[in-house]
């Protein structure tokens, strides 16, 4: 399997896998969901939910407060204060005592609190079940505390008060559909204000439109000093409950915030609710398991497609949203789960990253593995972070594409045991390999002892021509460094050539799908190697194309021009130019060498060869005079201008020297 094979399916797997994930995920909330866990701190949370409406007008509360009990005795009354205030409630459409009547006292006193409540016509009485039977799923009232006889008789209806409290010791719900002698206290006052059959609920969510003390109050002493007209409770619905602390008839709901609601108050808003039919039910499971899965995918999908810091950002603006929706949605009559759904978030939102820490550590590990004796630690890190660049069949980019090969390599290999060579290679392409990714080159493949690397891919490099030539000088002179240490080992002398050749190419996972190379491809690529090949017949060490002397034309580099060309298997020439240092590094007589070489090529271009070989020879005597080595391109074409002065090449010759071999 070629080296960049294995990122092959790196996205896509991470794809599939980062929504099996998230949907792992779901389905570990929603099992959590099903079984009721942290249903508790739903209960809490949706209680914050409440509060959102306003009390009807046509419901009131006459008040047995604290004051009342200071100013007409110690509680209980003496019945004739409820026969004096059903007096002054005449105009009322319902009267509904929140007081239990459960027990006989004087009996002219009850005879008389109970001919009022016959004259009243209005008068709800309350009663309380005390004992239950389940059966079937159903709720039935097996014993029952009801007013005294008298009393009883005397209502216009009765119906039963028992408060359900949570186990969290809140009350959020009531049971309208216990089946017995009597009706929900609620719906027999909803009976007689509407004076039909209503529609019975079973248990329902209680809507609590406020928090304690909404509801008009009238305090029962001022009501039955007559402080207020008959009329102010024309056509309502009064409730008469207890709302001093000290009579224990108070609970804890949605909208307490700390403090207790009576239970006078509750059974108005109970009244409310089924007058206006706003009701609210928690959200179906098949629902809340819904919008987890949902809520679990966009989460996966943030993580895989934004960074890190934007995932969490935009996870956390997704729950806040599903928040503001959730509050939205109450107004409906429907509660929204706003203890799983944000938990699903932020538990996608950590099984998505901690699979992508894992399988980004293992793909890194891998990658790293796989490429660090490749490419610079930059084109790694590109690598990692955009595996997609490496798909099959690559890009167009530009490029710089270098080749090198050991001159005479055939020749030393002769000379050196099985061991020495693949030491010596070894330690060679080492080296050089170590300079290629200095100057961050992708080392693209070695044959045997030549070297193949490109720049600008897949990193985008502007200087990429410059980065080559900078690492051919480089192994230029760490190739003498090491000729050096090689000779003590009795290496034979070791010298390279180079071809620098800059232009477009396919850059990318070349092969077939199952078995592939990163490389580059095209005439770019082709050229590169003919120019490495170039040195040899011209005695130099770096040979560059126009293209690859056009970019670094402004950059510290000493270049000469070497020849038009055209090298095999090409039928446009080019022109060629050799790399010689950088111009700090130069010596000052050898601007004078390029200089006598360049004039002596253009002579010979215009077919003037005494001419052309003065300046050629001028640039050698120099050489000679340094004690430095002979130029090779000025011995070459003073053999060349020697030939051709016995072999002119006529009027039409356009300077070109043709390669008979690559």
């Amino acid at each position: 399997m070629g080296l960049f094979q294995k990122l092959k399916g790196v996205k896509r797997t991470r794809f599939v896998t980062c929504i099996l994930v998230a949907l792992l995920a779901a389905f570990l909330i929603s099992s959590l969901f099903s079984i009721g866990f942290y249903s508790n701190i739903q209960l809490k949370l949706s209680d914050f939910l409440y509060g959102g409406g306003q009390p009807l007008d046509n419901i009131a509360i006459i008040a047995i407060d604290d004051v009342s009990i200071n100013e007409i005795g110690r509680w209980p009354w003496e019945r004739g204060n409820f026969t004096d205030l059903l007096g002054h409630l005449d105009q009322s459409k319902v009267v509904a005592f929140d007081v239990a009547f459960f027990e006989s006292s004087r009996q002219e006193i009850d005879d008389g609190l109970a001919q009022a409540i016959a004259e009243a016509g209005n008068v709800v009485m309350p009663a309380e079940y005390i004992e239950f039977e389940q059966k079937d799923g159903r709720i039935i009232g097996k014993e029952v505390i009801a007013p005294i006889p008298q009393i009883k008789e005397a209502a216009a209806s009765l119906g039963y008060i028992n408060v359900i409290t949570d186990n969290d010791g809140i009350t959020r719900a009531v049971n309208t559909n216990i089946e017995g002698e009597y009706d929900h206290f609620a719906h027999a006052v909803l009976n007689q204000y509407i004076q039909k059959p209503v529609v019975k609920e079973t248990r329902f969510l209680v809507n609590f439109i406020a928090r304690p003390g909404a509801y008009d109050r009238y305090r029962f002493l001022d009501v039955v000093e007559g402080k207020y007209d008959n009329e102010e409770f024309k056509d309502k619905i009064v409730l008469i409950g207890a709302t001093a602390p000290n009579l224990h008839d108070d609970y804890f709901v949605p909208t307490s915030y700390g403090k207790a609601m009576p239970g006078v108050e509750i059974h108005a808003n109970v009244v409310q609710q089924l007058l206006t039919g706003k009701h609210v039910r928690h959200a179906p499971d098949w629902l809340t398991i819904l919008i987890i899965l949902i809520v679990s995918i966009i989460v996966a999908l943030l993580v895989y497609y934004f960074p890190i810091w934007l995932a969490a950002l935009l996870s956390v603006a997704a729950m806040l949203l599903y928040v503001f929706v959730a509050i939205f949605v109450f107004d409906t009559g429907m509660i929204l789960n706003i203890v799983y759904v944000p938990v699903g978030i932020v538990i996608a939102y950590l099984a998505t990253m901690m699979y992508f820490y894992v399988s980004e550590r293992k793909s890194k590990r891998q990658i790293r593995g796989a490429f660090e004796k490749y490419v610079s630690k930059d084109v790694i890190s590109h690598i990692m972070e955009h595996p997609d660049r490496l798909k099959l069949g690559g890009e167009k980019r530009t490029i710089t594409v270098f080749f090198s090969d050991i001159r005479g390599f055939t020749t030393i290999s002769e000379k050196l045991s099985p061991e020495q060579l693949v030491h010596l290679l070894n330690d060679y392409l080492t080296e050089m390999t170590d300079i290629i990714l200095k100057y961050n080159g992708v080392v693209d493949k070695y044959m045997g002892d030549a070297i193949m690397a490109f720049w600008n891919a897949p990193l985008n490099q502007p200087k990429h021509a410059e980065l080559a030539c900078n690492a051919t000088l480089q192994m230029e002179k760490r190739l003498k460094q090491l000729q050096k240490k090689w000779k003590a080992d009795g290496v034979p002398h070791l010298e390279i050539g180079v071809g620098l050749n800059t232009g477009p190419a396919v850059v990318g996972n070349m092969g077939s799908y199952d078995r592939f190379d990163y490389t580059a491809m095209g005439d770019t690529v082709n050229l590169g190697s003919r120019l490495e090949g170039l040195n040899k017949p011209y005695g130099t060490r770096n040979i560059i194309s126009e293209t690859t002397q056009e970019k670094i034309k402004n950059r510290p580099f000493l270049v000469r021009k070497l020849d038009r060309v055209r090298v095999k298997g090409k039928k446009e020439p080019i022109t060629i130019f050799e790399l010689a240092s950088r111009k700090e590094d130069a010596e000052e007589w050898y601007s004078d060498v390029i200089n006598h070489f360049e004039k002596g090529l253009e002579l010979y271009f215009k077919q003037k060869w005494d001419m052309a070989k003065k300046e050629f020879k001028a640039g050698l005597a120099m050489r000679k005079e340094k004690g430095k080595e002979d130029d090779g391109p000025s011995k070459a074409f003073i053999e060349r201008c020697d030939h051709f002065k016995k072999h002119p090449p006529g009027k039409g010759w356009d300077g070109v020297w043709v390669m008979k071999t690559k």
